[in-house]
């Protein structure tokens, strides 16, 4: 019998969560048609696969059933791989040894990595399909995505130096269509490295991208140039070790972004980190123990190591290869630029009541914002369009599912906020000098000096 069945009937509350109409029945071989309290699979299920001892020789150190894990089925959330219960979870009936918390415990927002106590712990929200892509998720792919932020907290305690500064992508040059193609052209080269039926092409392409990267890199100040040797080594390796998990084909590389910066440049470093370390396994087998040994290295380093043991061949593509990409790229960003303007069109005209937020005098910090989820705007502002969350000092700005602005001053301080479309005015508590916004996923509690109010238009000067 299914063990989560054993006891998920204990804990039937509504969880609330924005996204439960995709939170559909996977697997679990129920009569019906699912609703939003069904889980999206068996959790047990899942964690079996991710708790494979397989799974021990994709990293060297690296061993999933030893990293705690919090995973919300779509009904309640679980503990796995904790010595005893936080605050909240009991131990569940079939297995005492791991814990279950009714409904979506707080540090779950996504697939990611949270502080529990004094340690780090990877975060699932199992889903039947990928919001982004669309591709459908089988068990074993659920367990791959666990295993991709397992392998996170293993990086975050055993290489604490591999953190890029995702940051910068609010500051990125705008695009080019020159950028753009030889990104693109870069991502290809790699790809057909990957794919390559023999060394000496898989080294032919590997060399062609990463001539194709230089080109690409050289007018770019070092921070950007950095933070994709650092996104290649933490995101790129942890999709190495996923699609791995999962047993997919290594040419698999569904297209996240349409590859226009800055998100493009994220979605690169992902696919093309995953690719290197696939190149790597070909070429030089040895590189995950030399990358544990000195891991100030970035796998570019590696990479160029391997190659230069390696007959001087060099794959290019043709004259016409180029034009179609630099054309397409042309074509791709007129597109992409009339887009945005029109959606920022429609962010200005939103009905409903207007938050502007000045911050100059107290500045406040960046908490979590979505890289693939945002455009650069002309003034250095940025568009969000579906997460920001920041405060400092009793001020909290936690916005979800709902577009925003926001501008930043030097130190990357958020010192303007701007929230169209609200439903209801804000609430103002004039004795406290206090503004309180609690309308579905927009949570603000600020403090204020000055308070203006025109219309459907509160300015809050902090």
């Amino acid at each position: 019998m299914n063990r989560h069945r054993l006891h998920s009937g204990v804990y039937r509350i509504a969880t609330g969560i924005t996204c439960a109409a995709a939170l559909i029945l996977a697997g679990l071989g129920a009569a019906g048609p699912p609703t939003p309290d069904d889980p999206v699979a068996d959790v047990f299920a899942v964690m079996a696969l991710a708790d494979d001892s397989r799974m021990d020789v994709l990293w060297p150190g690296f061993r999933p059933r030893d990293i705690p894990v919090l995973v919300f089925d779509g009904r309640d959330t679980y503990l796995f791989h904790a010595p005893s219960a936080p605050e909240g979870f009991a131990p569940t009936a079939p297995d005492p040894g791991v814990f279950i918390h009714p409904g979506r415990h707080p540090l779950v927002r996504g697939n990611s990595v949270a502080r529990l106590g004094e340690g780090w712990v990877a975060t699932s929200v199992l889903a039947a399909v990928s919001k982004r892509t669309g591709e459908a998720y089988a068990s074993r792919d659920l367990a791959g995505i666990i295993v991709h932020e397992q392998f996170h907290v293993f990086q975050r305690t055993r290489h604490p130096r591999w953190r890029p500064n995702d940051g910068v992508l609010l500051r990125y040059p705008a695009e080019t269509a020159e950028a753009l193609a030889l990104r693109r052209l870069e991502k290809e080269a790699f790809r057909r490295a990957v794919s390559a039926p023999e060394p000496a092409a898989m080294t032919g392409w590997a060399r062609q991208a990463l001539h194709l990267r230089q080109e690409r890199l050289g007018p770019l100040p070092e921070p950007f140039v950095t933070y994709e040797k650092e996104l290649q080594r933490t995101e790129g390796l942890s999709d190495y070790v996923e699609r791995m998990a999962r047993r997919v084909d290594p040419l698999n590389a569904s297209n996240i972004t349409d590859g226009i910066a800055p998100a493009g440049v994220r979605d690169l470093g992902y696919v093309a980190g995953r690719w290197i370390a696939m190149i790597l396994d070909a070429l030089r087998p040895d590189w995950k123990a030399r990358l544990e040994a000195d891991d100030r290295l970035y796998l570019e380093d590696l990479l160029v190591a391997a190659l230069a043991e390696r007959p001087e061949v060099f794959q290019a593509f043709s004259r016409d290869e180029r034009d179609a990409f630099h054309a397409a790229a042309r074509a791709d960003l007129a597109a992409w630029q009339a887009r945005k303007e029109q959606e920022l069109a429609r962010h200005d005209a939103m009905p409903g009541y207007r938050l502007e937020i000045r911050a100059a005098a107290r500045p406040l910090a960046i908490r979590l914002f979505d890289p693939l989820a945002m455009e650069i705007l002309d003034d250095g502002g940025v568009y969000h369009r579906l997460v920001f969350i920041a405060g400092a000092d009793g001020d909290s700005l936690r916005i979800m599912n709902h577009p925003s602005l926001t501008w930043f001053d030097d130190s990357l301080r958020v010192v303007r906020v701007c929230v169209h479309g609200l439903a209801q005015p804000p609430e103002i508590r004039e004795d406290e000098r206090r503004l309180v916004v609690r309308q579905g996923d927009v949570s603000i509690e600020l403090s204020y000096a000055r308070l203006t109010v025109a219309g459907d238009r509160f300015i809050v000067e902090m």
